[in-house]
């Protein structure tokens, strides 16, 4: 290889792989079935074996993993499965066409599905197990040209000669257009408002440009390998980017740009092992060391604070991460603690294990979806499922919380009734309008929504706050709250790339670099990172901020009328999690410890006090609260009633009364407690909110509600939307838990820069040059191997892309991308062909931009390299 590392392959006589060595020396082995190619054991460096049985057809009869998990496939005459039995004996069943497509599709709880194509192939409908059906238009070659969904709303595309998408209409008539050159590739992008954003390419069809809605322009340039070195910001912040011989990133180079034109430099600086693994970072305020197991899987990351960083609060500590055979983590340690975790054989959770040795046991429907949350045996919450297998009971200690869908799968209305779980199927009568059961006598808590064709929230009625309504830009930003009342309605104004503006300005005004410097009377700095420095409010409040070199926030200071009203001091482990805050408001002292489990916060700890936030599966909406305090026996429980996007609005003790309750402002800010017996942080997911700032700590960045942006830019670039600022178009549609990018309330990403990937395969050089068809065939084959060794992955995919990618009855594999699916191949590194859902692949705006810089998807690209 170019840096002299070298990969070895063994080959057996009939020319299959039967051993490859790599670049450290470690060995994967594999044995094959008869004379075919279908690998019946595969042994990794780590010592663990996964195995397969066929039979003399090549037909899969059972796949077992590294903990001696099996599942059985039986088979019809044709070879494809009609039932599969997973590791825990439970069944589904697939029945398929001609073809070997899936139309029939029943999960282990009798729930099905239904699939229909048309005469070429294409699927064009999809049926629930609550009969809610979507149908899709298509073009003869298979374009998608209309979608009609559950609920009467449509959407519909336009595409050129070459099948490239030119527009969208959604659901309000809505219109996104992309404009193209010759080559087809993307020169510009109007949203249905009218602002665009222009693309730019050099001669090698590399982006070079991205000019945003305010004609600022980002410009990027390349090596001679199409490795990006240089990125420079609208803003005049720049980052270089060095590499080694083997292609990996070893340097990271920043010149900033003041507000006085200064120019500071810093560097990150990575080492790297021969295979490309991340060794060690050292940046001005510490070196961190990385270690590894055979399995490539992170065992450990020690940090080593500077001088500068010691004077930051960057503290010396060490995580540890152990795994099982399967790659599940089994245990975490940190210094706020250890967690250890116990799965099913289908890798679902059952036991979290506290530093404090109390267990959170997770039990589970046969499907796999959570029905039970207790803590040592004492109940949390039990919950009850729809056939979707979306939760509709939920019990909350002496109330029950109800939830309800529309056919498009938002939440339509919730409530919380002190009626016992038994009599709710009473009075829930599917022939009595919801309204009348939502707002029961009984029910403390209601809440009902309603949402206008494009999808967006047009309207609330919630028994605690009234009537609320929303009007939007044909962009989807947020254009006006009202309540009814002149007092607290609330309208909104934006520049083309999403800033906020004051009602008095010129409508020819905008924030070219996107810091914003006023708003109402409010006025903000920044230093030459973009990181907002300096907040002054009136002539009375003024706020400034410190940051480490990685752009997080350390120290703040308020003063109020001359004097000094808090300080505050915040310190982050090495993954950049806030695991301590040190403030002072009025004199008065608060010392704040956080124990994580992976991005979320897990556990609070205070002076004779300590949390335990516990979540809904999968999400960032907060379920419940455990409180400990010192002295006390019994713990004490709280339940959260959350809105349809998962923000804590009230909070509700073991006896169903109401110990916290707020009213929010449409970005986020509380606008009244109205019941504030217990203190509660959470705001929108993934969002604690610090008393002493009135910011929103947001995992990797911090949020301001009141002008509702982020006072960094975001961490991850481009990659997080084009404002770097930017929290979402509205508050009633998206979150965004970590403070990267803006995500749709179920958590897809939607109008960024991400899209969803379920596997990603880099392809040998030897197929570079070949159709479509080898790379898919090749990309089916290795997907299928990856199940093997990972019965998470499998259980994640989606089951027609799983049986799709099965060997067929002589070992070869399909050359067509799987149902509702598109293998795309990555346009910044063509040799990486990734499966995605096929609706974002065809879908317009921003993902589509984010997707297809090129509008070639990598295809020509890696072939005009192969040549």
């Amino acid at each position: 290889m170019p840096d002299d590392n070298w990969l070895a392959l063994k080959y057996d006589h009939l020319s299959r792989l039967v051993e490859e060595t790599d670049p450290l020396g470690r060995k994967i082995t594999y044995k094959h079935h008869l004379a075919t190619t279908l690998v019946t054991q595969t042994t990794f460096p780590d010592g663990s074996t996964w195995k397969a049985r066929y039979d003399s057809r090549g037909n899969l009869l059972v796949e077992t993993d590294a903990l001696g998990n099996k599942t059985e496939y039986l088979n019809s005459e044709d070879g494809l499965p009609h039932t599969i039995i997973d590791a825990t004996y439970k069944s589904k069943y697939l029945w398929w066409n001609s073809l070997a497509q899936v139309v029939h599709f029943q999960d282990c709880s009798g729930k099905d599905t239904y699939y229909r194509y048309d005469d070429r192939g294409h699927l064009i409908a999809v049926t629930d197990a609550l009969n809610n059906t979507t149908t899709l238009e298509r073009k003869p070659d298979g374009e998608v040209l209309r979608i009609n969904h559950p609920d009467g709303s449509v959407e519909s595309f336009t595409y050129n000669a070459l099948g490239q998408v030119l527009s969208h209409t959604d659901g309000k008539g809505q219109i996104t257009r992309l404009s193209r050159n010759a080559r087809g590739l993307p020169t510009r992008r109007e949203d249905a408002k009218g602002k665009a954003v222009a693309y730019q390419y050099d001669k090698a069809i590399r982006l070079t440009a991205l000019v945003n809605e305010n004609n600022a322009t980002y410009n990027f340039v390349y090596d001679n390998a199409d490795r990006l070195i240089e990125e420079k910001r609208i803003d005049n912040l720049t980052r270089r980017f060095s590499y080694n011989l083997g292609g990996h990133l070893t340097q990271v180079e920043e010149i900033g740009y003041g507000e006085k034109g200064e120019q500071p430099r810093r560097s990150t600086h990575l080492e790297r092992d021969p295979i490309g693994r991340l060794l060690a970072k050292l940046n001005d305020d510490a070196r961190q060391n990385y270690a590894y197991d055979d399995g490539d899987r992170l065992l450990s990351i020690e940090r080593k604070p500077t001088d500068t960083g010691r004077k930051l609060g960057v503290a010396a500590e060490k995580l540890e991460f152990a795994y099982d055979l399967l790659g599940r983590l089994v245990k975490e340690t940190t210094s706020q603690g250890a967690l250890a975790y116990e799965y099913d054989p289908l890798s679902n959770l059952t036991t979290l294990t506290l530093p404090t040795g109390q267990h959170l046991n997770h039990l589970y429907y046969g499907s796999g979806h959570l029905h039970q949350l207790n803590l040592d045996g004492q109940l949390i919450s039990d919950m009850e499922r729809d056939d979707l297998h979306r939760e509709i009971y939920r019990t909350q200690g002496k109330l029950t919380s109800c939830f309800g869908y529309d056919s498009m799968g938002r939440k339509a209305w919730q409530y919380a009734t002190t009626l016992p779980a038994e009599k709710l199927s009473q009075i829930q009568n599917p022939l009595i309008k919801p309204e009348r059961y939502v707002e029961h006598a009984y029910n403390p808590i209601h809440r009902r929504y309603e949402y206008d064709p494009a999808g967006e929230l047009s309207r609330t009625l919630d028994k605690l706050r009234g009537e609320t309504q929303y009007e939007y830009e044909a962009n989807g930003q947020l254009l006006a709250r009202n309540t009814g009342r002149v007092v607290d309605g609330e309208e909104f104004r934006y520049d083309a790339a999403a800033n906020r503006l004051n009602f008095n300005t010129s409508r020819f005004d905008h924030v070219k670099d996107n810091r914003l410097r006023q708003w109402a009377n409010h006025e903000y700095k920044y230093d030459a990172w973009g990181n907002l420095i300096e907040t002054v409010v009136g002539i009375v409040r003024w706020q400034t901020f410190t940051y480490d070199c990685e752009n997080r926030l350390v120290k703040t200071e308020t003063m109020a009328d001359t004097q000094v009203e808090s300080t505050s001091s915040y310190q982050y482990d090495s993954l950049g999690r806030r695991v301590a805050k040190q403030s002072e408001i009025k004199g008065q002292t608060d010392h704040k410890r956080f124990l994580w489990q992976g991005l979320r916060m897990l556990r609070e700890e205070s002076p004779g006090q300590s949390s335990l936030y516990i979540y809904e599966p999968g999400s960032y909406a907060p379920l419940a609260r455990v409180d400990e305090k010192e002295g006390e026996v019994e713990n004490t429980v709280y339940y959260f009633h959350t809105d349809q996007i998962g923000t804590p609005l009230e909070m509700t003790d073991a006896e169903g009364q109401i110990v916290w309750q707020a009213k929010y402002r449409a970005w986020g800010a509380v606008e009244k407690l109205v019941v504030n017996k217990v203190e509660q942080n959470l705001r929108f997911q993934g969002q604690y909110f610090d008393a002493e700032t009135g910011l929103h700590y947001n995992t990797f960045r911090y949020y301001d509600p009141e002008i509702g942006r982020f006072i960094t830019q975001d961490p991850i670039g481009l990659l997080g939307g084009f404002n770097l600022y930017q929290y979402a178009p509205n508050t009633n549609g998206w979150i965004d838990p970590l403070g990267w990018t803006g995500l749709d309330a179920s958590g897809r990403p939607l109008s960024s820069s991400q899209y969803s990937v379920w596997s990603s395969v880099e392809m040998p050089t030897e197929i570079h040059g070949s159709g479509r068809s080898t790379h898919f065939k090749y990309a089916n084959e290795e997907l299928y191997n990856r199940t093997l060794k990972s019965p998470e992955l499998k259980s994640a995919l989606p089951p027609e892309v799983v049986e799709h990618i099965q060997p067929g009855p002589r070992g070869g594999f399909s050359d067509r991308s799987p149902p509702n699916h598109s293998w795309h191949h990555n346009a910044q590194s063509p040799k990486d062909i990734e499966l995605m859902p096929r609706a974002q692949h065809k879908a317009p705006g921003p993902v589509q931009n984010s997707l297809h810089p090129n509008q070639q998807g990598g295809f020509k690209k890696l072939q005009s390299s192969a040549c």
